[in-house]
């Protein structure tokens, strides 16, 4: 378990400054997810990269940034919009490069905008689903919570009991039981943290954690088939123990959206920071 041990030591840093920024409110949670955008396109830029060079990091950034400041409301265009016009442009940069790919540069810059920006932004809609009257963090607490909680239920679950491969192709070592473990998990924390998600029965609560449990995984496996297909062990090596930025909010892409638009449908609010 010294893996684990490291992996806590590593978390233990970075938490506070996360906690941080969803405790102050929704526009320091924005600005922090940029950073994270701008981290992560340098990783994805050499994940899709041709085993030559690495694709431009900046374009993604600028794609993935454009993403957040349009779910946050700071720009006055639609998200997908705004990632389409950055897309344009990072198309102009492709074909001004000497060692430009088109056929790379652009979808990746496309992709790393959703991925890295339009996706992730949703979490600044959580703050809506709290108390009424003002920037509630706990909401967004709750998801987060829900998420790790599922990372660590698998991980536990199934380097204790995992027996029965999930999907070996992409991801050898992840096991049905610690699936399994990931959505109990998930289920029970959504019961327990009740209170940081008011006004929400237990049955919708309970709904909203095996969807995260679900998202969660997935959003795994497809960041585990993007550093297969790249030959690389992990992300980056930014956090001893988790990898990159890349392997930190890979389980998150997909669950908080996914949760968000669950919640949306069950009680009609709308996104953004308006």
């Amino acid at each position: 378990m010294r893996g684990l041990a490291l992996r806590l030591r590593t978390a233990g840093i970075l938490l506070p400054p996360v906690l941080a920024a969803i405790y102050f409110g929704p526009h320091f949670l924005a600005i922090a997810l940029c950073v994270v955008a701008v981290l992560g396109a340098r990783e994805l830029a050499l994940l899709g990269g041709d085993g030559q060079s690495a694709a431009p990091w900046w374009p993604i950034a600028g794609a993935a940034v454009v993403g957040v400041a349009a779910h946050a409301g700071y720009l006055r265009l639609e998200p997908l919009a705004a990632v389409a016009a950055i897309v344009l442009l990072g198309g102009l940069i492709a074909l001004a490069r000497a060692g430009g790919k088109l056929r790379r540069d652009l979808p990746l810059t496309l992709f790393g905008g959703v991925y890295l920006g339009f996706l992730p932004a949703h979490l600044l809609d959580f703050y809506r689903f709290g108390k009424p009257g003002g920037a509630d963090p706990l909401p967004v607490f709750f998801v987060l919570a829900l998420v790790w909680g599922c990372d660590t239920g698998a991980y536990l679950l199934g380097n204790l009991a995992g027996r029965h491969r999930l999907w070996p192709r992409v991801s050898p070592k992840k096991s049905w039981e610690g699936a399994i473990g990931g959505l109990a998990v998930c289920a029970g924390l959504a019961i327990l943290l009740g209170p940081w998600l008011p006004g929400r029965s237990a049955l919708t609560r309970v709904i909203g954690g095996l969807i995260v449990g679900a998202a969660a995984q997935i959003g795994d496996l497809i960041e585990s088939q993007m550093k297969r297909e790249s030959a690389a062990k992990d992300s980056g090596t930014l956090f001893p123990g988790h990898g990159g930025v890349l392997d930190r909010i890979d389980s998150l892409v997909l669950a908080i959206p996914a949760l968000d638009y669950w919640l949306q449908w069950t009680s009609g609010h709308t996104g953004g920071l308006q």
